[in-house]
């Protein structure tokens, strides 16, 4: 009897182990699709795939913590560059998100200098407390940094800031939009192909002339 018991009990602990682990597995999946949907541009449906509720099972794997935070920050990640930054900017789980979609806000809606000044305060206090959770953060620094000398020109100058549309700016997460020179001739462009070792020696030989043999 306890024979049986004991194998029941084994069983069970291993169908229930499959299971959090199965579900584990198809969260991790869910974050490997969202970051490729993020990293091709396909920002919508990277934030839909990333906001997909979590199982109760897949939470019971140690370590899924992390899984989790980042299927947040893949979300959020997914609604500023879909220009939420109202919404990105009150979200406490990103910080440093949130800081850069407060910025994008202040920059879209201008207005009085005294306004944006004091909307500028808030968002220096918010990149020193990134900074004070990760003092390694250099992104965090260098916009504490710009943020500062912005808030300090427009004191200094005293007009009204013009609004600033970010979606122009033709910028994705991957950065700003490559081009060649405006004064480049595309019809001149060559490509280099490398040769193989066997090719490079051949071409080697052929410029090369043989050794003169001396007569008489």
């Amino acid at each position: 009897m306890r024979s049986w018991f004991g194998q029941s009990l084994v069983v069970v602990v291993l169908v229930g182990a499959g299971l959090v682990l199965w579900r584990a597995g198809e969260l991790e999946q869910r974050i490997a699709t969202a970051e490729r949907e993020l990293v091709t541009l396909r920002y919508q449906e990277a934030g839909t795939i990333a906001a997909e509720p979590s199982s109760a099972l897949a939470r019971l794997m140690p370590g899924e913590d992390r899984t989790l935070t980042a299927a947040k920050q893949l979300q959020a990640t997914a609604d500023y560059w879909q220009s939420d930054y109202d919404g990105v900017a009150a979200n406490p789980d990103v910080k440093l998100l949130a800081a850069n979609a407060a910025y994008r806000a202040t920059r879209r809606d201008g207005g009085q200098w005294q306004a944006v000044v004091g909307r500028l305060d808030t968002l220096v206090k918010s990149y020193a407390e990134v900074l004070r959770d990760d003092p390694t953060n250099e992104d965090a620094a260098f916009n504490y940094e710009y943020a500062v000398r912005l808030r300090a020109a427009l004191a200094a100058r005293k007009q009204p800031v013009a609004p600033v549309d970010p979606a122009g700016s033709k910028v994705t997460i991957h950065g700003r939009e490559g081009a060649p020179p405006a004064e480049s001739d595309m019809k001149k462009f060559k490509m280099i192909v490398p040769m193989r070792p066997d090719e490079r020696l051949e071409a080697e030989r052929a410029g090369k002339a043989g050794q003169k043999v001396r007569k008489g």
